[in-house]
């Protein structure tokens, strides 16, 4: 079953840009479900593996990806004919629960596996949470977990699969581009309350926030140096996200009202800010054929119900790709974005 969500257009559109928006004005949500299924192979990626061949409730349903995933799954499986040390097997009576998958960042996160978490929330004490190995060095990873109690982790050693009797799989969304509003806010409020309860003393960085990509390896403000003088004249702060555990990450930004970045990551704490909160996302024009215009954090925003706002900006190299490209934020223009977002 499946509905179709209406989107508002950004609160700065203009008639040359409205090719991007407006034909999009709505997406459809699909309404999740969980499986407990018997003798299933995991894979070191996500992927899970029954006798019926890849479980698609286990990865999203973009068909351009389906060849990568067979072959991930096929090479797995390759490397266990090869070496039977390759494969664990868990047999046995505990319920073992999969919510990661083969993308691995934080807006996938925080915005897919801690969502197909919240969908069995109340059953976590009675099953085994399984996670590769590297997930266990990652903060925004375990400290997410933090206010669920799970029997137990498992964490599958660098590159092994698993085989489990008896796993709990909650389904991924076929699309990221989605968001049950409800959801979210359950979501939001319940990291809120664990933050008051546990952290009570935790930073504040204000009501306008300005996530800098500087410490980032790609895909940064070329010019920000330009830029800055801006933002702080109209009382931004200006942080890096890396410089906070994720628990304070969700502390500052439920104090935001306004958020400025880069089509990115950082983008996702407007997860945590309050209702009727202002968003400035900037994406990067189209230069070539491997550009697309990512949708994502305009309906993330509109399913929070705050007011979205954007920029588009040119890259330093037209030949860079929209997940590469350095960009080029024109300073007049952010301005005047500032004071349209500051006096709505």
């Amino acid at each position: 079953m499946s509905r179709n969500i209406a989107v508002k257009p950004p609160k700065n559109l203009s008639p040359e840009e409205e090719y991007l928006f407006l034909p999009h004005l709505q997406y459809r949500l699909d309404r999740l479900r969980v499986k407990h299924l018997k003798n299933v192979l995991i894979t070191y990626s996500g992927l899970c593996v029954n006798s019926r061949g890849i479980i698609k409730d286990c990865h999203h349903a973009y068909p351009y990806y389906f060849d990568g995933y067979a072959a991930d799954v096929a090479g797995y499986q390759q490397q266990i004919e090869a070496d039977p040390d390759r494969l664990i097997t868990l047999d046995d009576n505990n319920i073992y629960l999969a919510i990661f998958h083969p993308w691995f960042n934080y807006y996938h996160w925080i915005c897919e596996s801690l969502f197909r978490l919240w969908m069995v929330r109340n059953d976590t004490e009675t099953m085994t949470l399984i996670l590769p190995e590297f997930y266990r060095g990652s903060d925004f990873i375990m400290s997410s977990l933090k206010p669920f109690c799970f029997r137990d982790i498992f964490f599958i050693p660098s590159f092994k699969s698993l085989l489990v009797r008896n796993l709990c799989l909650p389904q991924l969304k076929p699309w990221v581009d989605g968001y049950d509003a409800k959801k979210l806010r359950e979501v939001r409020n319940y990291y809120l309350e664990y933050i008051a309860q546990n952290s009570p003393a935790h930073p504040d960085c204000g009501e306008k926030i300005y996530v800098s990509r500087k410490k980032a390896a790609r895909k940064k403000v070329h010019n920000e140096e330009e830029i800055e003088p801006i933002l702080l004249r109209y009382g931004f702060t200006i942080i890096n996200n890396e410089d906070y555990t994720f628990l304070e990450q969700v502390a500052i930004y439920s104090k935001a009202k306004y958020l400025v970045s880069i089509h990115g990551s950082g983008l996702t704490n407007m997860l945590f800010m309050p209702d009727n909160s202002y968003i400035l996302e900037f994406h990067k024009t189209k230069t070539n054929d491997q550009d697309w215009h990512s949708h994502a954090f305009w309906y993330l925003s509109d399913a929070l119900g705050h007011t979205y706002y954007h920029q588009l900006c040119a890259p330093t190299d037209n030949a860079d790709t929209y997940y590469t490209a350095n960009f080029i934020v024109e300073p007049e223009k952010l301005e005047r974005n500032l004071r349209l977002m500051l006096n709505d």
